[in-house]
């Protein structure tokens, strides 16, 4: 039960950073609701890009703050294709892969299953094999199992965006700070039905940027965070 309740309120708060994301200019200052222990501030800022189809998009991008942790969120100008890997990798670290809520779902099942039953779900990425293995022979105990699942795995992909959150960016972290350039790898959704002459690596997405005037806003906003 402990680990569907973590699951909802991360699929929940990747909800809830969508008005904030959605901005049509770069945004500098923060956005702050609340006081105290309960204040979230935002702070947004809007990526162009040039595709590999000779045409311009871009990415929504907001920081988020509030007393238990920063989260990232990501919006994109046109769906990208769930089936495909997802990455973000910031130099210096391992890229942090992304995962639909269904998949999430059922790694958490497979987790509630105990350790006879909680075999990897089919076609699950290799990591929740791995994952689920430490918990069976006891290198995660099996209380901690739900907060290790968030920590690791805490990455959500849906059609038009994507969220980071506390685990994985509290990692991620101090190369940020240092303002190391962060790329994001991603498959733009094929429009309609697959041409004959389609060639799927022109829906092949590569976005650089760099989050620290962010983090910087988000530090001015709350100086006692």
């Amino acid at each position: 039960m402990t680990r569907r309740i973590g699951l909802f309120l991360l699929v929940a708060g990747l909800g809830t950073a969508t008005p904030a994301l959605a901005v049509d200019a770069p945004v500098s200052d923060a956005v702050c609701a609340g006081e105290g222990p309960g204040q979230r501030c935002t702070v947004s800022a809007v990526q162009p890009f040039a595709d590999n189809r000779g045409g311009l998009g871009e990415l929504s991008i907001s920081a988020v703050r509030d007393a238990a942790c920063t989260s990232l969120y990501i919006v994109f100008d046109e769906p990208i294709a769930l089936a495909h890997p997802v990455t973000l990798a910031v130099d210096g670290a391992p890229p942090q892969r992304f995962y639909t809520p269904r998949q999430l779902s059922d790694l958490a099942d497979a987790l509630d299953a105990g350790p006879q039953a909680g075999a990897a779900p089919e076609a699950a990425p290799p990591e929740f094999a791995r994952f689920l293995a430490q918990v069976a022979a006891g290198a995660i105990a099996d209380e901690d199992a739900g907060t290790e699942m968030l920590s690791r795995f805490a990455a959500i992909k849906e059609p038009r965006r994507i969220g980071l959150t506390c685990g994985p960016m509290e990692r991620l972290m101090p190369l940020i700070r240092s303002n190391r350039p962060v790329r994001l790898e991603f498959q733009r959704q094929a429009n309609g039905a697959t041409q004959v002459y389609h060639w799927p690596r022109l829906d092949r997405r590569t976005v650089e940027f760099r989050l620290g005037g962010l983090l910087e806003a988000l530090d001015r906003a709350m100086p006692g965070s």
